[in-house]
């Protein structure tokens, strides 16, 4: 456990420090922690899934799987901070908007001829994961 928690920082380029800041906890628990003297109880296991809700929890107490629940999506705006206001109105403009293309796998193959015309797509909803678990979903009205 001890090994996979050092890559896990590694991984998020957090020193122990600063890992236990952002847990809430002793750093003096960390260093046990890393230096295999203690082992993680439930409260660590616990905050730990709501502070890092990517990471796959049984990768962390056995090895087993990947580190991440989806690797291609991690981290991807690492440092970005977005007011709720501004995605809000981000979100909503995106679900008035007529229509919008979007190169998928799925019109990439050359299309069969239609028997009638298609509508559109459009944005039916749009959800926001936050990293604390929670999230929010705006509906086309």
């Amino acid at each position: 456990m001890n090994e996979r928690l050092t890559i896990f920082l590694r991984a998020e380029q957090l020193s122990p420090a600063q890992f236990a800041d952002r847990m809430g906890i002793q750093r003096s628990g960390v260093s046990h922690i890393l230096s295999g003297r203690n082992k993680p109880g439930f409260d660590f296991f616990s905050t730990f899934l709501q502070k890092f809700p990517a990471v796959h929890i049984e990768w962390l107490i056995s090895g087993r799987g990947k580190m991440y629940k989806d690797m291609e999506t991690q981290s991807l705006f690492p440092n970005q901070a977005v007011s709720p206001e501004s995605e809000k109105a981000t979100c909503e403009a995106a679900l008035k908007e007529p229509s919008m293309d979007f190169v998928t796998e799925e019109t990439q193959a050359p299309p069969a001829p239609p028997a009638k015309t298609p509508e559109p797509r459009r944005i039916e909803k749009v959800m926001i994961l936050y990293s604390d678990g929670t999230f929010s979903d705006f509906v086309r009205p």
